[in-house]
């Protein structure tokens, strides 16, 4: 499938990347998707060069052993912890030459997803974070057979307080409701069941490590899917990568980080699903399936999604080309717009959509634009101002019916005489819903356009 314009080159970077690039969309005319797609995936090998500087294992090992002597101090070293790990990943975000590798990561940190807020190890999250990045592009079944014992999990689903005699349902819930099956493919007894086959999967803490405790499992018959068996908790795996709707379910998920946030086409999903399924898990696979579907390519799906905090403000940094390193304030920042790395809000992650744009997180979204702008004005200044120069009959598409008036009272309106075309096209989805004034200058210009909503679409 070829990439025929600039429109097709920016509608494929605006899913898969973070931010916009204008030069290596105007290169990729011509291209085919499944070149731009493999350009935009990372080596075999390859592996990110920094770490974050988080407290030793050994020293957060003494707040432990000191029990609730020393809760308090562990709960702020955490929370300290927890910026320097946020303030990490913006900064590799920022800098990184595959971004798709990090949105991938992104949109599993928020389905497999633990807090630090409730976790307090520092070292469990980011090995967590280690776990799904080396999966993120790679196998949905090796992902889950290591989320299944990754120390950070167990903690945050109580799955160290599931034993046999007291069987803990927090871990087979979301097993089944979030992470593969979905709502409405299994039973209450299914939950029950699964939990009494995970029961004695542990972690010795003081090690931080995955560890089975023979003693504390149920090893008695269960009854799953309608299957009967002494299952364990590899058994439960094995079934859940057997049934197909694992495979619709993560497709499903996929339909709302790269269509739309509306309910998916189930014929969609059937033919996604089963591509996924037969490929053996393969992400690659699917997001390669995706990206070459017709939906995908739809001019109504056209920024139909909205950018989470993360994506609209490292999107706007690298979209700009601006010098960066104040990663603490936008850790600030995207946690006033309601996003913080490492701590997703519960269980089920952040909701996207809509949930992103209240009228207040808008509102800020407006109010941060200048402050990303300010240190670096002349540089961008002088960017703007020669895309104003090079203007073009091709035009987004329309504007925003969609997302009804949630910004009619939001954004002045603003009137243009002669409208500067390919800064619009490169920048924004759709049509602007106020079209800049070109008689200001070019920095004016540039935050009008940033401020029009349809920025906050990709």
């Amino acid at each position: 499938m070829l990439i025929h314009d600039y429109a097709a080159a920016r509608h494929l970077a605006a899913r898969l990347e973070m931010g916009v690039n204008h030069e290596l969309c105007k290169q990729r005319i011509g291209q085919t998707v499944e070149q731009v797609f493999q350009s935009l995936c990372p080596p075999a090998n390859y592996s990110l060069s920094s770490t974050p500087l988080i407290a030793d294992w050994e020293d957060m090992q003494v707040y432990y052993k000191s029990g609730r002597a020393k809760k308090v101090e562990l709960n702020k070293l955490a929370r300290q912890e927890g910026i320097v790990l946020g303030t990490w990943w913006l900064a590799q975000i920022h800098k990184t030459t595959f971004p798709l590798w990090e949105r991938m990561t992104l949109f599993w940190h928020n389905h497999f997803t633990s807090s630090l807020n409730k976790i307090l190890w520092p070292q469990w999250m980011f090995r967590q974070h280690q776990l799904v990045r080396q999966h993120a592009l790679g196998n949905f079944a090796e992902l889950l057979k290591g989320i299944t014992r990754d120390p950070a999990m167990l903690a945050y689903l109580d799955g160290s307080k599931n034993i046999a005699t007291s069987p803990n349902e927090n871990f087979a819930r979301e097993l089944l409701e979030l992470f593969t099956l979905g709502t409405g493919h299994y039973t209450e007894q299914d939950i029950i069941n699964v939990a009494r086959a995970f029961s004695g999967w542990n972690l010795n803490a003081f090690e931080g490590e995955f560890l089975f405790k023979p003693d504390l499992h149920d090893n008695n018959q269960k009854q799953f899917l309608g299957r009967t068996g002494n299952f364990d908790g590899f058994d439960i795996i094995s079934i859940l990568l057997e049934e197909e709707r694992t495979a619709e379910h993560i497709a499903e998920k996929f339909w709302k980080e790269f269509i739309n946030h509306e309910a998916a086409d189930p014929a969609v999903i059937k033919d996604w699903g089963k591509a996924f399924y037969d490929s053996g898990y393969e992400i690659k696979a699917l997001l390669l399936k995706i990206v070459t579907s017709a939906v995908f390519w739809d001019n109504n799906q056209r920024g139909s999604l909205i950018k989470s905090p993360v994506e609209f403000t490292l999107g706007l940094l690298r979209e700009l080309q601006i010098p960066f390193d104040e990663y603490n304030a936008l850790n600030r920042a995207n946690r006033q717009l309601g996003q913080i790395l490492f701590n997703p809000p519960d269980v089920k992650g952040w909701r996207g959509g809509q949930d992103w744009i209240t009228n207040t997180r808008l509102i800020r979204r407006y109010d941060l634009i200048p402050k990303l702008l300010a240190e670096h004005g002349k540089e961008v200044q002088s960017l703007v101002s020669e895309l104003l120069t090079k203007t073009t009959a091709v035009l987004p598409l329309n504007p925003l019916s969609r997302l009804g008036g949630l910004f009619q009272d939001v954004l002045p309106q603003l009137s243009c005489t002669n409208d500067p075309s390919t800064l619009i096209n490169w920048l924004l989805p759709l049509s602007p819903v106020a079209a800049p004034n070109c008689n200001q200058t070019a920095d004016k210009i540039l935050i009008t356009v940033l401020k029009d909503p349809t920025y906050q679409l990709r």
